[in-house]
Parts: C-alpha cells; structure tokens; sequence
C-alpha cells in the first residue's frame, strides 16, 4: 500500500499538536488513578485479623510471637487437626500460611498468593523449615535427610482473576472509545474543516492507502492511551496496598501469563482497529471535527452498554453470543483472564471482527470515492 507510511506519519504529527491529546494521556489517566484510590479508601474497612500465624502441623512447636508486621504480632502455632480440614475453617485466613510436616521427605508449606502478608509469611516458613528442619528430627528420624520443601497456593485459580475479569472490559472499552471519538473525529472531517481535504483527493496516494494510514494513526495513538489508563489503575491499585487498602477494582493479586497478556493484546488490537475504521468511516459524513464527535457518541455508548452487560455475565456463554460485535470480545477478554476460554470462541470472535472490519473498511472506500462525500 503506497503512500500509507507517509499519511501515517503525517496524521500522527497532526495528532501529537492537537491539546486534546492532553486528554486521553493525562487527564483521563490521572482521573482513573485517583478514582482508583479514593473509592478504594472509601470502601467499609472489612474485620482485620488480630495477628498473622504460621500454623505448623505434624510437629510440636510452642506457640509463641517470633516477629511483628504491620504493628501485629506473627505467631507459630501447632495444630493436630487435619490440614485439609483446618484450611477450609474459619481459624484460617488470607494471611496465614500452614506448614505440613505429615511426611518428613516433602515438607509442604499451604498459603494464599494475594498479598504482601502472606508472600511475607511463606518465605518465613520456607526459612524456618530449612533451618530447623534437622534439629526438630533430631534422634526421631536419623536416616532420612532433607529432600524438599513444597510451597503450595491454595487460593483457587478460576477466582485470582474474578473481580478484574468483570471490570477489565469496561476498563478497557471506555477510554478507548472516548479516545477514538476523539481522535478519528479529525481525520476527514477536520480536513474538510481545515479546507484541506481536497487537496488530498488530489495527492497520487491511492485511497486504501490514505484510510488506512488515518486507522493505523487513531489505532496507535487510541491503544496507547488506553494502555496508560490501565498503568494508572494498576499504579493506583500499588498505592492503596501501600496505604494497607484493599484495591477496590481487584489488580492486587491478578495473575495474567505472558500467553494471556498477548491473546488481550491481540483482541485489543482487533477491538481497536473496527473502532478507528468505524470513526474514520463517520468522520466522512461529517462537515467538520466538531460534527464527526458528536456523530459518534451513539457508538460509544452502545459500546459502553456492551461492556457493562458483559459485567453481568456468569458462567458460559452460549456460542452464539461470541458473534455479537464488541459483547463478544468483552466476554473473551473475561473468559481469558479466567482460564476458561476455548479455542473455538476464540476463532469466532477473531473472524467475526475481521469480517465486519473489512466490511467497514469496503464502505469506507465506497463512501471515499463518492461524489456525494466529496461534495
């Protein structure tokens, strides 16, 4: 496609001048952190343990305080019931961590991977099983030698990512939306505003390579945005850990593989792409910049309502509901994150946004050669 790197090129710098970058880089980040912190400190404070345990079982240990955090006591206690058992009762919580020494060849050390607490206490177990190991065998177990220690997170998988599985859509969808509005607004009908838009019906770039130099531009700059967004709400989720608040939107303890973060990346990119090809496609119509973003409110608030619905999703969906346009992709972002997507879904809403953004893109360039349009 001839001539796409230099329209490319070319709509990014007229981007980068316009003051409402300021928007989507720096006022809606700052906006997203704070909102993050202040309603997370403005949540009820949930009943705080007293004091933090290392629960030992299969060995006697007297029960005593061996440190302080957070201005409360660290305890190790010996228990005789069954570890299973006493994992699931309510004498066990977030923050403890139980050391099994049932079978003296593989030590297991049970906690929950959520929080600093419990990190903490899990590599002072591992500590304490290494160094004491041998003396607490001492003239029990003379043969045996130390062989393993195995630290096991018990907090169950398809919940790590629940809260910010259902929010992450949302979050995602909004400032992108907002920001292609925005920015797609200027692609064509700012030229018409600007009077230079004949100009460049007159330049030898084909119009392919015209639209989609402006798309790939708005794609960039919109994905970009979107992605410093989510960094200000995962920034604001450290400093309410740093405050001791619980992070109101879930990122504290989100577990997301490389493998997950491409397949988001990749719908993102998707998601992206039919967007800006769309705000470009209603930037045409429109007389002027002004005009073309407010012909585009319609479209982000039904993305918007997409997005919500999605938030009240449970379980699986039907197959069918991976065909419905941007709901599908809000269903897979969640459906990824909670480690229960199937490739088949992932298929279906990979060619239904291909298919429907090349068929935006077809009338984008039916529309760009219209006299009509042109007129």
């Amino acid at each position: 496609m001839k001539g796409t790197g230099l329209i490319f090129g070319h709509e990014m710098k007229k981007i980068l001048k316009e003051k409402s970058i300021l928007f989507g880089f720096i006022v809606l980040p700052i906006l997203a952190l704070l909102f993050t912190v202040m309603l997370s400190m403005a949540k009820p404070a949930s009943d705080s343990v007293s004091s933090y345990n290392m629960y030992f079982f299969g060995v006697s240990v007297d029960s005593i305080s061996i440190a302080q955090m957070n201005e409360k006591d660290i305890y190790i206690v010996s228990i005789d019931e069954n570890p299973e058992d006493f994992m699931k009762s309510e004498n066990f919580h977030d923050e403890d961590v139980l050391v099994d020494y049932s079978d003296p060849m593989d030590v297991k050390i049970y906690y929950h991977e959520s929080n600093d607490i419990s990190n903490y206490l899990k590599s002072s177990a591992d500590s304490f099983v290494r160094e004491t190991y041998s003396e607490i065998y001492k003239g029990f177990y003379p043969k045996i030698s130390f062989r393993n220690v195995i630290t096991r997170d018990i907090r169950p998988k398809e919940e790590v990512n629940r809260v910010i599985a259902m929010l992450l859509p949302y979050m995602l969808i909004l400032p992108l939306t907002a920001n292609i509005a925005n920015f797609a607004g200027d692609t064509i009908a700012g030229d018409k505003e600007r009077g230079t838009f004949y100009q460049a019906l007159l330049t030898p770039v084909p119009p392919l390579s015209l639209i989609m130099g402006k798309i790939f531009a708005v794609s960039l700059i919109s994905l970009a945005s979107s992605a410093i967004y989510i960094s200000c709400d995962v920034l604001g989720s450290r400093i309410c850990e740093a405050l001791n608040v619980q992070d109101a939107f879930g990122f504290a303890g989100v577990h997301v593989p490389p493998h997950q973060f491409l397949l988001i990346l990749l719908y993102a990119i998707l998601l992206c792409y039919l967007f800006s090809n769309l705000g470009v496609l209603i930037s045409l119509f429109c007389k002027d910049t002004s005009h073309a973003q407010i012909a585009q409110i319609p479209v982000t608030l039904l993305c918007t309502m997409a997005a919500m619905l999605s938030m009240f999703r449970f379980g699986v969906s039907p197959s069918v509901h991976y065909l419905i346009p941007v709901y599908n992709v809000c269903i897979i972002f969640q459906d990824i994150l909670n480690a229960r997507v199937k490739t088949t879904n992932m298929l279906l809403v990979a060619v239904s946004f291909i298919v429907l953004s090349v068929a935006v893109l077809i009338v984008t360039l039916l529309s760009y050669k219209s006299e009509k349009v042109r007129g």
